[in-house]
This record gives structure tokens, C-alpha cells and sequence, in this order.
């Protein structure tokens, strides 16, 4: 059997593993989330935990096509523990995927980042490694935030992954030799905004039936652009509508918020910013239940929004230097809101929008800028 190597940077250690790691291994194997994420079979044994470490990890490094590690680390009392287990494969060509998965006592801990950083680099410098794969079934976005941290390029292409007989759908990304461990991009955590009737705060599954009849509603269908507005909008047709904004925000690409009641935490409405990082502005876009119009609650929704938009990075916000929004100029309820908000119509497109009636609207653009913002609540505020 080749030699395991010890790998350490002072706080977490990767190692061979060691009869004395079947506990371990057994209570991670037999953790809820571990079983929903990953391969282990299920129901989960001391049998398959001894078969793991005494036969399975050791194949792998005598036919020198797997390389797994045990990583530990001191816990709470200060002893030194096992914390879970990460391994290279070999997929040919210098290729090979990368895996990892954590006790449940050493998460949220940045252990496992750490233990990551020093495989990666040990799979390039010492086992001629170009490229590491990545794949995680979709949903698991700890397994997502990591791959980001350490720099994986993840597709917009579908994947697949195998699970106990079935394939489902799956994240993948890459990481080549020479590229930096390190965030490509933004990854926007969705923070929540208080006001005096409403709370802005990130989406939650349950919005889903709320959102939904947002998009079936009448008035918004004629005010939307485009065939997927106008589809019909049902859980079975749409069921990646909360995903679809978290994967936004994994990207760095946009951030949005549910409007909750403040007593209920019921959804009164949506607010987004589109293409945040580029050149530091960002497109406003919104939109309120049928149950919640006419008091002003979008208004304040829209102008929490905009304020944490501009203000700077390091007082909290976002520190964009502009926003801006479209709307059609029969929309007379969206320009109110723009305008309540703090932001002016700059122009004007001609017979832009094609409404559900199938009548043309002038379209009408908006904007602000961070120097001029001003709170429209503010007591110096212009009337």
C-alpha cells in the first residue's frame, strides 16, 4: 500500500484513516444530510463503516486511483477529532473529482475549506492533477458556497448525478491547474431590510404559492414582456422560481427579496436588482400581490431597496453608483412607484412594450444616481 501523507496547516490535518475513525466515519454516515447528498447506502452500518476504512480507502490508494484522507481537528474541548473525510479520484487524463463530507459537530467551522485548500494543493503539486471536477446535486448549497470559495467555475449546463439508482439534477464546475483558489465572483447574501410596514427578506419555499398567484394575476400578465411572463404559472410548470433568484446571488449576478408582513411574514410582493456587478449599477425591477396594492407598501419596499443599492460597501449596502428600471408608460401604478422611491424618468422609447391586449405602450426609463439620492422620507427631503 502506498504511504498516506500527512497533510496539516496548523488547524485541520489530513491523514490516512485509522481503525479508531469507524465511529466517526459511522456517525457522519449516518448524519440526515450527509444520506441526502451523497452516495452512502442507506440504512447506514458499523459494517460499512469498518469496510470504508479497513477496505475501501485503502484500495483506492493501492490502485492509485482514489486518494482519501481523514481530516481532523481539535473540537470544543480542545481534543483532537475526527471531522470527516475527503478524497481525489481518478477520472484519466489528469483529471479527477474531487469529494468531501463533514461531521456534523465540524460544520459551519471553515474546517472543511481548509482541509479542501490543502488536498487541491497537494493533487497539483504531487500527483500531476490539471483538473479538478466538482458535482453536487442541486440544492446543496453549503457543498455550492464551498466549490465558490475555492474558485470552481460551475456551468449553466445541466448535470446529472447517480444516487442509489436514480439520476438527479446536479451542479458542476472546474478548477485548472494555475487558477487562484479563490472566488471568481460576488456570491450576494440577501440581507434583511426593516421598514415602518414592511420587512424585505431572502425568498423561503413557502413564498412559492404566493409568488404564483403574483404571475397569474391579471394586471401584471398585461404589463409583462415576453411568452414565459404570460405562460401559465403553476408549481409544476415553474418550481425553480425561488431557486432561480438563489442561484442569482450564487453567481453574483442579481439579489432578491420577498416583501413580508411584519406581524405574518406573509408575501405582499417582490423586489430585485439585476446585473449588480456590472459597471456598478444595477436594474430595479418589482412587483406586488393583488392583496397589497394601494397603500404604499411597494413604494417602501422599492426605496429600502434602492437605499441599500447606494449605499456604500463599507457602511452595509452595495455601493453601486446608479439604478435604474423600465416600465411601460401605461403602467401608471410601476412609475408611481419609481418616482416614490427617489428615482426620475430620464426618456421615453416609442411604442416599446406589447401589452396583453396586444396594444402598444411607449416604454419609460428611470434611473438615480448615488450622488443625488435623496430619501424621499427624509424631513430635507425636496417636494
Amino acid at each position: 500500500m502506498n504511504l498516506v501523507p500527512t497533510l496539516s496547516d496548523g488547524v485541520v490535518t489530513l491523514r490516512g484513516h485509522r481503525g479508531d475513525d469507524v465511529p466517526g466515519v459511522l456517525e457522519q454516515c449516518q448524519d440526515p444530510e450527509t444520506q441526502r447528498w451523497t452516495t452512502v447506502p442507506v440504512p447506514y452500518t458499523e459494517e460499512d463503516a469498518e469496510t470504508f476504512v479497513h477496505h475501501l480507502v485503502p484500495s483506492g490508494w493501492e490502485s492509485g486511483r482514489a486518494w482519501g484522507f481523514a481530516m481532523t481537528a481539535a473540537d470544543e474541548t480542545g481534543a483532537e477529532r475526527f471531522a470527516g473525510s475527503l478524497d481525489l479520484v481518478d477520472r484519466g487524463d489528469g483529471l479527477v473529482e474531487i469529494g468531501y463530507g463533514t461531521s456534523p459537530w465540524a460544520r459551519r467551522r471553515g474546517l472543511t475549506e481548509r482541509a479542501a485548500r490543502l488536498l487541491l494543493e497537494w493533487g497539483f503539486a504531487e500527483q500531476g492533477v490539471e483538473v479538478v471536477q466538482w458535482v453536487a446535486g442541486r440544492g446543496n448549497w453549503a457543498s455550492r458556497r464551498l466549490a465558490w470559495r475555492l474558485g470552481f467555475d460551475v456551468g449553466r449546463d445541466a448535470a446529472v448525478v447517480h444516487q442509489r439508482g436514480r439520476l438527479l439534477p446536479a451542479w458542476a464546475g472546474t478548477l485548472r491547474r494555475g487558477e487562484p483558489l479563490a472566488p471568481r465572483h460576488p456570491w450576494y447574501d440577501v440581507p434583511v431590510l426593516h421598514g415602518e410596514r414592511v420587512v424585505l427578506r431572502p425568498l423561503a419555499e413557502a413564498d412559492l404559492p404566493r409568488m404564483l398567484e403574483c404571475l397569474q394575476d391579471e394586471q401584471m400578465r398585461h404589463f409583462s414582456e415576453g411568452p414565459r411572463e404570460r405562460a401559465p404559472h403553476t408549481v409544476e410548470r415553474w418550481p425553480d422560481l425561488v431557486d432561480e433568484r438563489r442561484e442569482w446571488a450564487a453567481r453574483g449576478e442579481a439579489l432578491a427579496w420577498t416583501v413580508a408582513d411584519p406581524q405574518h411574514d406573509t408575501h405582499l410582493g417582490l423586489v430585485q436588482l439585476h446585473r449588480v456587478h456590472h459597471r456598478r449599477q444595477a436594474e430595479l425591477g418589482f412587483w406586488a400581490h393583488p392583496d397589497s396594492r394601494g397603500r404604499g407598501l411597494t413604494t417602501e419596499a422599492v426605496r429600502l431597496v434602492v437605499r441599500h443599492a447606494l449605499v456604500p460597501w463599507d457602511d452595509g449596502g452595495l455601493g453601486l453608483r446608479r439604478v435604474h428600471a423600465f416600465a411601460a408608460a401605461a403602467n401608471t401604478a410601476s412609475r408611481g412607484v419609481l418616482a416614490g422611491a427617489g428615482l426620475t424618468e430620464t426618456g421615453r422609447t416609442r411604442q416599446e412594450v406589447l401589452l396583453g391586449d396586444g396594444t402598444w405602450s411607449d416604454g419609460t426609463l428611470h434611473d438615480v444616481l448615488g450622488d443625488d439620492w435623496v430619501d424621499p422620507r427624509a424631513d430635507d427631503a425636496p417636494r
